[in-house]
């Protein structure tokens, strides 16, 4: 197996994949990365590092290393989020999310100790994906903000949030 600074390269991400490495940052491809998509790659490696300095995961669906996630991937970083000690703050928007990635994600993301802050704007999100996140925000007890304006979740998804967030610290929702 090839490895880079002691880390396997592989096809994807997950089980010890180093993030940064499955979307080639150290070769060509870097120069064509825009500043936020390194950063957001640094950010992956981060979060499954438990690194105490990042509290904070943004990615926009544009992003060309997150229009090219695999459901494994997904649920990846959900594991990873789930493992992590100090994110508090989640920004997945504007494309990131459609129904069936985010049943991937929150089949990995299934409690957070820390998540404070959990922003999915502008997704395609309908009562479906809300439904893939009701275990999650039955289980988190530290979040106050979710917001999921943009997305298409009808009165459905909006009654499953208000149901799963009956017993919750939540004291923000937004759906507009």
């Amino acid at each position: 197996m090839e490895m880079i600074d002691n880390h396997p390269v592989g096809e994807g991400m997950g089980r010890g994949i180093v993030w940064r490495h499955f979307f080639g940052v150290g070769d060509d491809s870097e120069e064509d990365m825009s500043a936020n998509e390194d950063d957001w790659l640094a950010d992956l490696q981060s979060i499954k590092d438990n690194d105490p300095d990042v509290d904070e995961l943004v990615g926009k669906g544009h992003y060309n290393c997150i229009e090219h996630m695999t459901d494994e991937d997904w649920e990846q970083l959900g594991r990873d989020i789930s493992n992590n000690t100090h994110l508090t703050s989640l920004y997945l928007n504007e494309g990131a999310l459609n129904d069936r990635k985010i049943s991937f994600f929150f089949r990995g993301l299934t409690r957070s100790g820390t998540i404070k802050y959990m922003h999915l704007v502008e997704n395609e999100l309908s009562a479906a994906g809300v439904r893939s996140m009701v275990p999650f925000v039955q289980n988190v007890s530290n979040l106050t903000n979710l917001e999921l304006d943009d997305n298409n979740i009808q009165s459905e998804g909006f009654n499953a949030l208000m149901r799963a967030l009956r017993d919750s610290p939540i004291e923000t929702l937004s759906c507009d």
